[in-house]
């Protein structure tokens, strides 16, 4: 953290780096007659000037340096198409040193055709910090092999893939679906263990939701088979629709990271401005009061808790663990994870549908015949 001793009633600064954030039309509370329109005016609400902060009592300014945007046009049913929605942020991206972008993609719309991104990347050369999926949306579970392709396009220009999670369970505690839900993430995941992935919301829901998330990232930890990722937007939230004072998933979940030494795991984001961000102002606070709560009570909290280890962690969860994987891209020095043996049918499969779809130089194709090739050694 960015530490400048004052002389007045504000102690210090600290950085951000808010790594969900959106612009573009949202149907609001799903009532298609009711859009909101989040331009970059909604965003300059968060990060045109400092945060004041409380953190156990104690004022501070805290100053959002960098948002990554997706753009909700590309993340509906009927929206945007890939390139007119990828095509529109980049625009606005350019406009504000701030702002970078996630290239959202809908492999459901495209049958797993990557073409579109992978020369939307190439001819935007590190324009994209990542891409973005919403299997929720768009209907086609995480595990599907119509992400693969993408997945290839993302390994090939070292991206993290961003997946929105969620994930609920009957009466009896079985899942309702798996279209979004950490498992099938780290399904997709395993298959491409080069690719940071990072599981949005931590399984959004309530605490069960949250454990589930945090069980498949811990069990990704422990056997080394992929890179994944969670972002605590909306993680322990309150009836008010505004953030908890009481964070009982995160600080498990930091516990358990740092038994691991894997504290580099967890982003901050906010899913702004959705919510109480600017979809759903809540409790009297105007949105930029609930922002300046939410980062309040995260900070409140890792202070209570971890003591002397809380400034390192506030300093890693708010922006070092995002600059390091999104912009440093530390992760590709990184210790090789474990690579799954692919089925042969399963590859055979793969092939059949990429070769149904147009090329995108090679690359998918080249990338699964390798794979086929070493599945058929072992």
């Amino acid at each position: 953290m960015k530490v400048d001793k004052l002389q007045t009633n504000v102690t210090f600064k600290g950085s951000i780096i808010d790594a969900h954030m959106h612009i573009g039309h949202w149907n609001k509370n799903g009532n298609s007659n009711n859009t909101l329109n989040f331009d970059s005016n909604t965003i300059d609400e968060f990060i045109k000037s400092p945060l004041n902060v409380q953190v156990k009592g104690e004022a501070q300014q805290d100053s959002v340096e960098k948002v990554i945007i997706s753009n909700l046009d590309g993340l509906v049913v009927n929206g945007q198409d890939e390139t007119t929605a990828n095509k529109a942020l980049l625009e606005l991206c350019d406009k504000n040193t701030k702002y970078h972008a996630l290239a959202v993609c809908q492999p459901s719309v495209t049958s797993g055709n990557s073409v579109n991104i992978n020369n939307l990347i190439q001819e935007n050369p590190d324009k994209f910090v990542g891409l973005k999926f919403h299997p929720r949306h768009f209907g086609a579970q995480a595990d599907s092999d119509i992400y693969r392709p993408y997945m290839f396009v993302a390994e090939r220009y070292k991206l993290p893939c961003v997946f929105h999670s969620d994930i609920q369970f009957d009466n009896k505690g079985k899942p309702v679906d798996k279209i979004s839900s950490p498992e099938a993430i780290h399904n997709i995941a395993r298959l491409h263990p080069d690719v940071p992935v990072v599981m949005a919301h931590m399984g959004a829901g309530d605490a069960k939701s949250h454990q589930n998330a945090i069980e498949e990232l811990l069990k990704s930890i422990d056997e080394k088979d992929s890179r994944l990722y969670v972002d605590v937007s909306w993680v322990d939230w309150g009836k008010d629709g505004l953030s908890s004072i009481e964070k009982p998933s995160i600080v498990k979940l930091i516990k358990e990271l740092q038994k691991r030494n894997a504290v580099d795991r967890i982003l901050f984001g906010t899913d702004a401005p959705l919510g109480c961000f600017g979809e759903n102002p809540a409790g009297g606070l105007s949105v930029r009061q609930a922002y300046e709560k939410t980062v309040s009570d995260l900070k409140t909290v890792i202070k209570e808790n971890f003591k002397d280890q809380a400034d390192d962690l506030i300093n890693k969860i708010f922006y070092q663990n995002a600059e390091d994987l999104f912009f440093n891209k530390h992760w590709t020095a990184q210790e090789e994870v474990k690579v799954p043996k692919t089925p042969l049918i399963k590859i055979i499969g793969i092939v059949a549908a990429v070769l149904a779809l147009i090329g995108i130089g090679g690359v998918v194709i080249d990338k699964i015949s390798s794979a086929r090739d070493t599945s058929l050694t072992k």
